[in-house]
């Protein structure tokens, strides 16, 4: 093809490799493609220039526009929101993962954006962001469903968030608490309502989220049929939203609890501030590590989601029935 070729630019930060053709507009283009020291040599661009003619003759290949990473991820976040009908929480989250990328990758061309140049922002946002694995992990998996959706619109040829490595998440081992040691810290908490939080967690295995959106219209202390039992409507998939039988032990502390709440109401939250909203999870955090050290307990134990493998554990080996402990994990109402 003619006006095409490889270029080989030395510069102050070592040799980059490049390409040059003309698409089906008649538009001459010059393409980076990247560095030596990242495996590219005279042989491999020649692999890609000959990738990008065939792609001109055959599918009338033009150069893309100048949209940038920032411009398509606003366009894919509202349309997420839209269409996909994301949780306050996942918005939330999903947010503050866009607000990394686009700090670093935003004013770039999107079509541009190589491999290379995330493991490049992987690199970034681990040293100079400091983030730990499981957060690079979750930029990596919002960067790729991005890219994902720009190629299936034809932005772009291909995900150049495929085959990036992503970073090793060491798994901490769960701290189980025995039904002693469960005993034991009960009695060690100040707050009754953070009391009847750690018990309602330990007998329930309910996750954080899902006890902070409990109402009191999703307790049920009197059915003659099914006997005292709650239902999670909020959970973090479908298949989470379950109803969960309550022991006779929870229901006297639920009932009690409710008797010295000032927020009674139907729709009121079972678990609350002083004002009445959300409670503070951080708070019962302190709350529950405090009763740990009066029980004498001073391994690392998290307050939600090791007591959530704690009560499943202790149930098991009290011979509960399999099908009762999924039910309780993850059944639909």
């Amino acid at each position: 093809m003619r006006n095409s070729g490889v270029i080989r630019y030395e510069g102050k930060r070592g040799v980059v490799w490049r390409i040059k053709y003309v698409d089906a507009n008649g538009v001459q283009i010059q393409e980076t493609l990247g560095k030596e020291s990242e495996g590219w040599t005279r042989k491999k661009a020649k692999a890609e220039l000959r990738e990008r003619v065939v792609r001109v003759e055959k599918k009338n290949w033009t150069k893309p526009s100048a949209l940038t990473f920032a411009d398509y991820a606003d366009q894919w976040f509202e349309r997420g929101q839209a269409h996909r009908h994301w949780s306050a929480r996942t918005v939330s989250g999903y947010r503050g993962v866009l607000t990394r990328l686009t700090e670093d990758l935003g004013a770039l061309p999107l079509a541009s954006i190589r491999p290379s140049r995330i493991t490049e922002y992987v690199a970034w946002a681990s040293e100079v962001k400091k983030q730990g694995p499981a957060s690079l992990n979750r930029d990596i998996t919002l960067l790729h469903d991005i890219f994902k959706s720009a190629k299936r619109e034809e932005l772009i040829e291909t995900n150049p968030a495929d085959d990036v490595e992503r970073p090793r998440i060491v798994q901490r081992k769960w701290r189980i608490l025995e039904p002693a040691e469960i005993r034991a810290v009960l009695k060690e908490f100040e707050d009754e309502q953070a009391r009847t939080v750690f018990l309602t967690v330990a007998l329930t295995a309910l996750r954080r989220h899902e006890l902070q959106n409990l109402r009191w219209r999703d307790i049920i202390l009197t059915d003659p049929e099914r006997g005292p039992y709650m239902r999670v409507r909020k959970s973090k998939s479908e298949s989470g939203v379950r109803s969960i039988p309550i022991t006779p032990t929870l229901a006297d502390a639920l009932f009690e609890h409710r008797s010295r709440s000032p927020y009674q109401g139907e729709d009121e939250l079972v678990f609350c501030s002083k004002s009445g909203r959300t409670f503070d999870d951080k708070t019962y955090a302190e709350q529950f590590r405090a009763a740990l050290k009066s029980a004498g307990i001073e391994d690392y134990v998290r307050p939600f989601h090791d007591m959530r493998h704690s009560s499943i554990t202790n149930d098991a080996a009290a011979g509960a029935n399999p099908t009762a402990l999924w039910r309780r994990r993850a059944t639909r109402i």
